[in-house]
């Protein structure tokens, strides 16, 4: 029983240092300020006023910076999003997200 406590309590210090590394290479405040332009359809907190538009809180930050690589690159496609996406650079597509990604982790 002892071993499968030190077992877990490494384990969760390891993914709580890979989470913090991974939020370190992020900037949130230029992802902040880069995102403005999201907030008319997404909100600032991530929850869409608008049925018509997804909500992105509780969403983790892999999966949204999958998703607008996607509508960057052209392998997901949708009018709005794909112009929004396409003059995203790597760096802002990892701000936008751990932006989203930071104020969901507030909000939980």
């Amino acid at each position: 029983m002892k071993t499968l406590l030190s077992t877990l309590v490494a384990v969760t210090c390891m993914g709580a240092g890979t989470m913090a590394q991974a939020q370190q290479l992020a900037d949130v405040a230029a992802g902040k300020k880069r995102a403005a332009v999201c907030f008319s359809c997404h909100g600032e907190d991530g929850v869409s006023r608008n049925p018509a538009y997804p909500n992105l809180q509780n969403q983790q930050r892999v999966y949204l910076e999958k998703q607008l690589k996607d509508f960057r690159d052209g392998r997901r496609v949708d009018p709005a999003m794909t112009a929004m996406a396409k003059p995203l650079t790597d760096d802002d597509i990892r701000n936008i997200s751990a932006y989203y990604w930071g104020v969901n982790l507030v909000r939980r």
